[in-house]
């Protein structure tokens, strides 16, 4: 009986390897008599430069006192009048958010046993500009009002301009990518006739940024502030196999 089982099991995986056997034979033939057996595969890129129709000024207030309730009330009072002044000025409320905000004891590490010599505020803001013109104005504005630091202006693309300039990235990758693999098929003497697969490799933005830090005294800006925007660019690639003849 035990020896009938053993004929039963090979019989069966005989079985099991002849079929695996045909079907390999069958897959080997499908590729060698398939019409599209070449394929041309290439990188598109697509590359947009356009002005920027957002800005973003990073400033702040920074107070030191002795005595850590009168570091944060002179920070309030002066971050309060900044605001108020830049919405007077016409920034929409909405286009003002707190960015950082922060209470640091001040130690003189000259002298260890003197331990905290006082307390330093910082009271950060962001401002959200549409008119590049005013942004100049708006720095000079704020420091008048009390602010005394300014970290960086980033100038960038509005979330309706970015994702329209997305797209006509994609596109212009998939027209660069065509360009490619035509001239690559007539160097080799084949003909493009469909595309076997398209993958996306990334859209970036990529904004403008002055990362020069600014640290103003609580005076009034004798000149405005002059502030030139550059472009920003928005990038994308795709990788596509073209099936050829």
């Amino acid at each position: 009986m035990k020896k009938l089982w053993t004929i039963s099991v090979i019989a069966v995986v005989a079985i099991c390897l002849a079929t695996v056997g045909c079907l390999e034979n069958i897959t080997e033939v499908s590729a060698v008599n398939g019409e599209c057996n070449t394929t041309i595969a290439v990188y598109g890129t697509g590359i947009i430069e356009t002005e920027p129709n957002k800005a973003v000024v990073s400033l702040g207030v920074e107070t030191q006192s002795d005595n850590v309730t009168e570091a944060l009330a002179q920070n309030s009072e002066k971050m309060d009048a900044v605001i108020a002044t830049l919405e007077q000025r016409g920034v929409p409320k909405e286009s003002i958010e707190t960015s950082y905000f922060s209470i640091y004891p001040v130690k003189d590490y000259e002298r260890p046993g003197e331990g905290i010599v006082g307390y330093r505020v910082t009271n950060a803001i962001t401002v959200e500009l549409s008119d590049l013109d005013t942004v100049g104005h708006v720095i000079d504005t704020a420091i008048t009002a009390g602010a005394n630091r300014v970290t960086n202006v980033e100038f960038g693309l509005t979330k309706a301009r970015e994702q329209e300039l997305r797209q006509q990235a994609l596109r212009d990758a998939c027209e660069d990518a065509r360009t490619k693999a035509d001239a690559i098929a007539n160097g080799l003497g084949l003909k493009i006739v469909g595309v076997a697969t398209a993958r996306e490799g990334g859209v970036y933005t990529n904004s403008y940024r002055d990362f020069d830090y600014v640290s103003y005294a609580e005076a009034p800006m004798a000149v405005p502030t002059p502030i030139e925007p550059k472009e920003v660019s928005v990038s994308a690639t795709i990788q596509v196999d073209y099936e050829c003849l």
